[in-house]
């Protein structure tokens, strides 16, 4: 994007992000390069973060989570004050919605990790479910202070999509919240959040036609702006590389139904492959896509090497099962490849302590959809070149916006129905809010004192304890949920360690109020306040080790010697190592980069004595693997029980193959093989990365092998 660099907002915005913990709201026009700066914030940042949007696709486009798989919210409105009457069938309260969300270790570590929440789609957001992920993180983290301390960066822009709120539910939300907007949710208005919006607008460079969007986004019903946009309607518009645009979602599937019927083309049908947890609603395209020879189809990715980009319209040239070819407007022909879409969950990594991405599932798929036709929803955050804009009908806030604003110029536009005054919606509250809320004049000067004071909030949050008690609430949750060994007497030990645990909270409390005072009072001698953190570390650790881990240690040791004990021993190791960490966190605190623990570490874990194994003969591990082969045992079975990964078992067999010792028909269905091998003939020279996406069913790169092996075999004994 040209002058990026210059674009004053997009620094602040990150600045802000990266160098404070002031919450943000990141809003703009469309094309102003929302997305691009937020992954320039990711990739810079040491934060722990996590992004998250309302809706799958939203997700999986933000390369996120939906906000109610991670927190675990109930699809129910949420109601921010104790049941007052509402139907639980349909509505939650706090109380209900501790019920529902029961977090397992895993996503406890990571809400208590997390440093920086990014909300994708925010204008979505509903006001209930903003305050439900409030309550959550406040709760679960035991901090009362604004989304449990985690600092919020929201992105999107009011003027275009707004929340979906059903009539009978809108009247109840109306009775907590001024709007449906989460600019109105209470925990919004306690967030003290700056709201930065970019203005420069990369995706037009025609200003005549951005002085006509921004009137439509805010609302101008200008007979003037009206007129100058109808100057592009056409009785009769060309329908050749440009796509339509409607209103519904039945309306642009008759479109591209339609026209894909007059083709006399043969129809092709490309299935997707879906692979473990990918769940529907998050489909990026239809899970089989129906194509034609010379169908008219839109690009929903961009290439990495810049072949194509989200929204660019072509024609199909030539068409197979394995071979699709796209001419785009451009006169350049590419050939299109399926791609994976990414289903991803976030785990904390054990060794550095940061939250990271690990894939769970795929979507294997073709990057394209028709577009005669689409819907002003589906075209939300694509870019044309030309487009035809069919906008009969009912509109909603924001949708000619919407529409108007996926064309790069006013002359790429076309009407095939004229826009009156009245189709220019736009909600007075967004406006309102958008009025009320705007950079302040000494912005810089506040950012300034955020940046100065961001060392003194991470020094005070480190030294929180409140993780131990968010640790000893699960643990207490989970033995009441199993059956143990001795359970009243674990309920009982827990609950008495907890009553130590509050005594040591308050002290730490207290502490922390000192500790604000100590930073803000310049006349301290040197040294001073890195003496008492100090000295508050020897405390604290001595204190959490005698009073906490030691109990839990003792604790631990009885259930060695108990008889079905294994599951709840290792919850109860579970609890010992987050202790463990967090006494190990505050000797190595630090402020200003200077260390702050000056004395001698009293406490430390005892290390596991390993148990030195057998060396393994050369090849056993083979033999091990063809043994259970020989005895009718799967793959996966094997992998799972011999603790190895699936692709070792694979490249076992490999081994096997080509020494001949097993036919490939022992681990593949004949039928599978033949398939395999006539894709294979049809392209020797390709590599197995690029010969995998040929097949017509979904293979491993174990199996492959296994296939051009087997061919191999059989050419040289032929």
């Amino acid at each position: 994007m040209a002058d990026i660099e210059t674009n004053w907002e997009r620094d602040l915005a990150k600045d802000f992000i990266l160098n404070t913990n002031r919450n943000i709201f990141l809003t703009g026009k469309a094309g102003t390069g929302k997305t691009t700066l937020l992954k320039e914030i990711l990739e810079e940042t040491e934060k722990n973060y996590m992004v998250a949007a309302p809706t799958g696709v939203a997700a999986i486009n933000a390369g996120g989570i939906t906000l109610h798989s991670l927190f675990l919210l109930p699809l129910k409105t949420f109601i921010p004050i104790r049941d007052a009457g509402h139907p639980m069938d349909f509505f939650c309260d706090p109380r209900q919605l501790t019920k529902h969300q029961k977090f397992n270790r895993a996503k406890l570590d990571l809400i208590l990790e997390l440093e920086l929440l990014v909300i994708d789609e925010i204008s979505m957001v509903r006001a209930d479910i903003f305050d439900a992920i409030d309550t959550t993180l406040r709760r679960v983290r035991r901090n009362q202070a604004p989304f449990g301390g985690v600092q919020l960066l929201v992105i999107g822009d009011l003027f275009q999509l707004a929340p979906v709120v059903k009539r009978d539910v809108e009247q109840i939300l109306g009775m907590y919240y001024k709007s449906p907007y989460f600019f109105d949710s209470r925990a919004w208005q306690a967030a003290q959040a700056v709201m930065v919006e970019l203005q420069k607008v990369y995706r037009q460079e025609e200003q005549t036609f951005v002085n006509l969007l921004n009137a439509i986004r805010t609302g101008d019903r200008d007979p003037k702006v009206v007129d100058a946009i109808n100057v592009r309607y056409e009785e009769n518009p060309t329908f050749s590389n440009t796509i339509t645009l409607t209103t519904h979602n039945n309306k642009a599937n008759s479109i591209n139904a339609n026209e894909l019927e007059k083709l006399e083309s043969k129809e092709v049908s490309l299935d997707a492959k879906v692979s473990g947890k990918f769940p529907q609603n998050a489909y990026p395209t239809p899970e089989s896509i129906v194509l034609k020879k010379g169908a008219q189809v839109m690009f929903i990715r961009n290439h990495p090497e810049d072949l194509y980009f989200n929204g660019k319209i072509g024609q199909i040239t030539e068409l197979g099962k394995t071979t699709i070819k796209v001419k785009g407007d451009d006169g350049i022909t590419v050939i299109v490849e399926p791609v994976d879409w990414k289903n991803n969950r976030y785990i904390l990594d054990e060794e550095s302590g940061k939250i990271v991405q690990e894939e769970i599932g795929s979507f294997h798929q073709y990057p394209l959809r028709l577009a005669w036709a689409v819907t002003v929803h589906k075209s939300q955050g694509l870019t044309f070149d030309k487009a035809i804009l069919d906008l009969e009908g009912s509109f909603a806030s924001g949708q000619l916006y919407v529409a108007l604003s996926r064309c790069r110029s006013l002359e790429g536009l076309s009407l095939s129905s004229k826009i009156n005054l009245q189709n220019i919606i736009v909600d007075q509250r967004v406006i309102n809010f958008s009025k009320e809320n705007h950079l302040a004049e000494n912005i810089q000067e506040i950012l300034k004192i955020e940046k100065d004071s961001y060392n003194d909030f991470r020094l005070a949050k480190d030294f929180r304890v409140y993780k131990i008690g968010a640790n000893l609430d699960l643990w207490n949750e989970n033995i009441l949920d199993k059956e143990i060994p001795g359970k009243a007497d674990a309920l009982i030990l827990v609950k008495d360690i907890q009553i130590e645990f509050n005594k040591i909270l308050a002290v730490s409390n207290n502490f922390l109020h000192k500790l604000d005072g100590y930073i803000k009072n310049d006349a301290l001698a040197q040294g001073f306040l890195e003496e008492r953190c100090s000295k508050a570390i020897g405390y604290f650790t001595k204190e959490i080790y005698n009073k906490i881990l030691l109990p839990i240690i003792k604790h631990g040791g009885e259930y060695t010697v108990k008889e079905k004990s294994k599951v709840y021993l290792r919850e109860v190791e579970a609890v010992e190592d987050s202790i463990w960490k967090i006494i190990e966190k505050l000797y190595h605190l630090s402020y200003r980069e200077q260390k702050l623990f000056n004395g001698t570490i009293e406490y430390k874990r005892t290390k596991k004595v390993k148990t030195i194994k057998k060396k393994k003969v050369v090849g056993e591990t083979y033999e091990i693997t063809f043994k259970m082969l020989q005895e009718g045992k799967s793959i996966a079975l094997i992998a799972k029980e011999r603790g190895l990964a699936l692709s070792t078992i694979e490249a076992h067999c490999t081994r096997f193959i080509r020494e001949e010792r097993m036919s490939i028909f022992k681990v593949m269905k004949e039928q599978k093989v033949k398939k395999a091998m006539a894709a294979a003939q049809k392209y020797p020279d390709l590599e197995l990365s690029d010969l995998i996406t040929k097949m017509p069913m979904k293979l491993s790169f174990g199996e492959l092998r296994w296939v051009r092996l087997h061919m191999e075999l059989n050419a040289t004994n032929e």
